[in-house]
C-alpha cells in the first residue's frame, strides 16, 4: 500500500500540471503555433501569401526642442514618444547626431519609426505595414526579457519566465508519475530512452 508522503507528492502534482496548464493554455497555444510557423517558414509564407513590410508614412509632425526639452538621447526619446502618444517599448536606432534621431517603437501590429529631425524642426512618423496574423505570432514568441520598463513588457516577461519553469514543473511531474505507475515502467523507460538518445543524437550533428 502507498504510504501517505508519495500520495501528498502525486496529488500536489497534479493540482501544479492541471490549473498552470488552464493558466497558461493562451501561452503555450500561441508558441505552438509561431514554434510551427518557424518551422514552416517559407511555405506559409508562400500559401498565405505574405508580403514583404514596408514603411508607410503616418503623420509629419512639426517640432522645435525648447529649454525643457530633455538632453540626453533616451530622455529625449522617450519624451518625444510621450509627445506623440506612442509611448511604449522602444529602441534608438543607430547612433544619433544634431541632424537625425530614429527611434524604432515597437508594436504587434508593425512598429512605428520615427525620425526626429532637429535641423528641419520636423518628426516624421512611419509605420510597418501590412499587419498579418503570422507576423504577430513572431512578434509574440520573441517577446520577453525585463529591459523595457513597461506594464506589459515586464507582466509578459514574467509569465513567460512561469512558462519556462511550469514546462520543467510538466516534465518532473510526468516522471514523477510514470515512476508511480508500476505497470508501465518498461513503455516509460523505451520512450524515455528514445528521447535522450534522440536529442543526444541531434545535438552531436548539430554541433559537426
Amino acid at each position: 500500500m502507498d504510504n501517505g508522503a508519495p500520495l501528498r507528492a502525486d496529488r500536489i502534482l497534479r493540482w501544479i500540471h492541471l490549473y498552470t496548464g488552464l493558466f497558461l493554455l493562451p501561452w503555450m497555444l500561441v508558441y505552438g503555433a509561431s514554434a510551427f510557423c518557424l518551422n514552416h517558414n517559407q511555405w506559409l509564407i508562400e500559401k498565405l501569401n505574405v508580403t514583404p513590410p514596408h514603411w508607410e508614412t503616418l503623420r509629419r509632425v512639426d517640432f522645435v526642442a525648447d529649454d525643457a526639452f530633455p538632453r540626453e538621447p533616451a530622455h529625449q526619446a522617450r519624451a518625444i514618444l510621450e509627445m506623440l502618444g506612442l509611448d511604449g517599448a522602444h529602441n534608438i536606432v543607430g547612433q544619433p547626431n544634431r541632424n537625425q534621431m530614429v527611434i524604432n517603437r515597437v508594436c504587434g501590429t508593425g512598429n512605428y519609426r520615427i525620425t526626429w529631425q532637429p535641423s528641419r524642426s520636423q518628426i516624421i512618423v512611419e509605420k510597418q505595414e501590412s499587419f498579418s496574423f503570422y507576423r504577430l505570432m513572431h512578434f509574440l514568441h520573441f517577446r520577453g526579457g525585463y529591459i523595457q520598463p513597461y506594464f506589459v513588457n515586464v507582466t509578459w516577461a514574467v509569465i513567460v519566465d512561469v512558462v519556462a519553469v511550469s514546462m520543467w514543473l510538466w516534465v518532473f511531474s510526468g516522471v514523477f508519475l510514470w515512476w508511480r505507475r508500476r505497470r508501465r515502467l518498461l513503455l516509460g523507460w523505451a520512450c524515455l530512452l528514445v528521447g535522450v538518445l534522440s536529442f543526444v543524437g541531434l545535438a552531436i550533428l548539430f554541433c559537426r
